[in-house]
C-alpha cells in the first residue's frame, strides 16, 4: 500500500515557493499532497502548490491554522516564519495527530534563540565561539558600552537584541559623516546613533559589540529533534554564492541544533575575525531566503526533513563538494483582480 500524506507549509519569508517546489522536485511528491498559506497575495504559491488559502498575520494564526489542518486531515504542519507564535500549541496540534515543525521544540528553546543577548550568554557557557556583546535599554548605557567597547576593539557595531534579516544592525564609527548612513544603511556615524537612540520614546534593547572583518557564512540545516539530518554552508560573493557540504563551522552547528532542540529546517550564520577563527552569530529557527541555492550540491534539505518526518524513502544523488551559484530573478503573473 502507497503512503500519502497531506501537509501544510504556513507562512515564511521568500523561499516559501522554494521549499515547494523542492518537495515536487524530489521523489517524495508523489506521497504528498502540499496545502500552503500565506498572509499576503502570493500568486507563486498558489500556481505551485496543491493547495493554496490566504492565512490570518502569523502571530494570530495558530487556532486557524489547527481548525484547517483538522478540516484538511492534514499529517504535518510546517511553519516557516515566526514559529515561536505556533509553537505555543504544540499539545494541542499533537492531540490531533499532527506533527508540528517550528523550528525548535519547547517555547524556551524560541526564546533562548531569538533574544541573541540570551543566546550569546548560553554559547559562551557552553564555550563556543560566541561574539561578546552588552545589552543597553538607555541613552546612558549606550554610551557607557560604546565607549568601553571603542576602548577595546578597533571596530565595534550595534545590533537588535530581537529581529530578523539583520534588520536595525548598524556597524559605528567616529570618522564616517552623518550623511554616510544615506549612502550605506549599516554605517553610520557613532554620534548620529546615539542622538537617534535618545529620540527614541521607548528604547530597544540593542547589542554592542565588536564588529569582526574576517568573511561571514550561512550554513542550512535540515534537524529532527535536536540531531542534524544534512546541512550545506553557503558563502556569499557579490554576484554569486559558493556552497559547501564540508565545511569548519559543521561541528560547531551540531551542539548548537542538539542543545537547542532545534527541529526543522534552520539556518546559523557565522563570521570569521581576522585571525580566521569562526564565530557564531545567530540561529534563525526558520529556513533562510537563499537556502533553495543549496540544491545544487544535491542535497535536498527540505525533502530530507520530510522523508525523516513522515518516514519515507529518499532518492539521494552523489553530493558535489562545491559549487558556485549565480542567482537569476523569476517573474509570476499576478491575478487579474482590482
Amino acid at each position: 500500500m502507497k503512503l500519502h500524506y497531506n501537509i501544510w507549509i504556513a507562512e515564511s519569508y521568500s523561499c516559501q515557493n522554494d521549499i515547494i517546489q523542492h518537495l515536487k522536485h524530489s521523489n517524495l511528491s508523489s506521497h504528498l499532497t502540499i496545502f500552503c498559506s500565506h498572509s499576503l497575495k502570493r500568486p507563486e504559491l498558489k500556481l505551485y502548490a496543491d493547495h493554496f488559502v490566504q492565512q490570518p498575520a502569523v502571530a494570530d494564526s495558530a487556532a486557524w491554522l489547527l481548525s484547517q489542518c483538522k478540516l484538511h486531515n492534514i499529517q504535518l504542519l510546517f511553519c516557516g516564519k515566526h514559529g515561536q507564535f505556533i509553537e505555543k500549541f504544540r499539545h494541542e496540534f499533537s492531540e490531533n495527530g499532527i506533527q508540528l515543525i517550528t523550528g525548535a521544540i519547547g517555547i524556551n528553546q524560541h526564546d533562548h534563540i531569538n533574544n541573541k543577548f540570551a543566546f550569546g550568554q548560553i554559547c559562551a557557557a557552553l564555550n563556543l565561539p560566541n561574539i561578546p556583546a552588552t545589552q543597553v535599554q538607555s541613552r546612558e548605557s549606550l554610551i557607557e558600552a560604546i565607549q568601553a567597547y571603542q576602548y577595546r576593539y578597533h571596530s565595534i557595531c550595534a545590533k537588535p537584541v530581537y529581529g530578523v534579516y539583520g534588520a536595525g544592525f548598524v556597524r559605528l564609527s567616529d570618522e564616517v559623516s552623518y550623511f554616510q548612513h544615506f549612502q550605506s544603511n549599516t554605517l553610520c556615524n557613532t554620534q548620529q546613533f546615539i542622538e537617534a537612540y535618545a529620540q527614541l520614546e521607548s528604547p530597544i534593547d540593542y547589542l554592542i559589540m565588536p564588529f569582526l572583518t574576517g568573511q561571514e557564512c550561512s550554513v542550512d540545516i535540515a534537524c529532527s529533534n535536536g540531531q542534524i539530518l544534512a546541512l550545506v554552508t553557503r558563502i556569499k560573493f557579490k554576484f554569486y554564492q559558493e556552497c559547501y557540504v564540508e565545511h569548519p563551522c559543521h561541528a560547531i552547528c551540531t551542539t548548537l541544533v542538539q542543545h537547542f532542540q532545534c527541529d526543522g529546517l534552520i539556518n546559523i550564520q557565522f563570521k570569521q575575525d581576522d585571525q580566521g577563527v569562526w564565530h557564531i552569530l545567530e540561529i534563525n529557527p526558520r529556513p533562510a531566503g537563499g537556502f533553495a541555492y543549496t540544491q545544487h550540491t544535491g542535497i535536498n534539505l527540505v525533502a530530507e526533513l520530510m522523508a525523516e518526518k513522515l518516514q519515507l524513502a529518499l532518492v539521494r544523488p552523489e553530493p558535489i563538494a562545491v559549487v558556485q551559484v549565480l542567482p537569476v530573478m523569476q517573474s509570476i503573473k499576478m491575478d487579474d483582480t482590482h
